[in-house]
């Protein structure tokens, strides 16, 4: 796993210096915006989901409370995710909400 290096609080912002795995470098590629950096040990993981089967599909139940305390009012029918296996664990990343910090316009239809 990656741990925090170093650590430069200054007036731009916070600079992090990583060490990180091979296996971890691989997985980022060309990527260099739009990191997420999570803890990953059990005790930061606050959360039990139950999983299981159902019909002919697998299903991770997230309980209506949960999405009331984040205040998320409903979930998109299609989230983007991605399984990473880092270590030999193996981790689900779901984007639940797109930001809304950057605003969209719609197109004005011209007469």
């Amino acid at each position: 796993m990656a741990s925090i290096k170093y650590i430069d609080f200054n007036s731009e912002g916070v600079t992090i210096t990583l060490d990180a795995t091979e296996e971890e470098y691989r997985m980022l590629r060309t990527f260099t915006t739009n990191l997420v950096i999570l803890p990953t040990s059990d005790d930061a993981m606050e959360l039990k989901l139950t999983t299981g089967k159902l019909g002919n599909g697998n299903r991770i139940m997230v309980p209506n409370k949960l999405l009331k305390r984040h205040q998320i009012p409903a979930l998109r029918k299609k989230c983007p995710a991605k399984v990473f296996e880092v270590n030999k664990e193996k981790y689900l990343l779901i984007k639940l909400e797109k930001s809304e910090l950057i605003p969209e316009f719609e197109k004005e239809e011209r007469i």
